[in-house]
């Protein structure tokens, strides 16, 4: 039965989402991510290969390797809190050293050589949620990116002749996506 023919019955809408970044924030603390800047966000999505056999004239297929694709988001670049700081000091945390801090490295200042490593870029953002609402405000599913880390940061572009909004584009790769349903899709059966 269509859903339009129950006035219980509600499709999902793309604008009705909350994205979670926890732990994304300034080295210092002092600014971090907000939900309300959240413009756009990919949902999780996977790919399963196909491995071929071929066998007395025919070619069969079997399910192979399951591979989740990345995810893309695009948040509002803010002034306060400053989204470029944010992600430089996300990146810093991920194990990223840029050349003038190596070169302390080279010449005794006391820090030590570090490059970016999965242990430290899961740490700088946290677990990256997406939370899917209703109408009312309620949670009807949550996608949750297991072991997921930034792999792309765009950061916008100047120009003189668009005054729009500045945006973030950020590009998550994560291990596996894990899906929950929540407790406003059991009520909405329940009614």
């Amino acid at each position: 039965m269509p859903f339009w023919t129950s006035a219980l019955s509600e499709p999902r809408r793309s604008h009705r989402f909350l994205l979670y970044l926890p732990d994304l924030h300034s080295e210092d603390g002092s600014q971090s991510y907000q939900q309300y800047l959240a413009k756009k966000a990919a949902k999780p999505s996977y790919q399963v290969t196909a491995a071929e056999h071929k066998f007395l004239g025919n070619t069969y297929y079997y399910p192979g390797v399951v591979t989740w694709q990345p995810v893309a988001v695009t948040i509002v670049n803010a002034i306060n809190p400053d989204g470029n700081q944010i992600l430089m000091d996300a990146l810093t945390r991920s194990g990223y050293m840029p050349p003038p801090a190596q070169l302390d490295v080279f010449f005794g200042a006391g820090t030590q050589a570090s490059t970016v490593n999965k242990s430290a870029a899961l740490a700088a953002i946290g677990d990256v949620k997406i939370d899917e609402l209703n109408g009312q405000g309620g949670h009807i599913g949550t996608w949750e990116l297991k072991n997921s880390f930034i792999t792309d940061a765009k950061f916008g572009d100047l120009d003189y002749d668009n005054d729009t909004i500045l945006n973030i584009d950020i590009t998550f790769r994560y291990d596996w996506a894990e899906y929950k349903s929540g407790p406003a899709v059991s009520a909405a059966v329940d009614l």
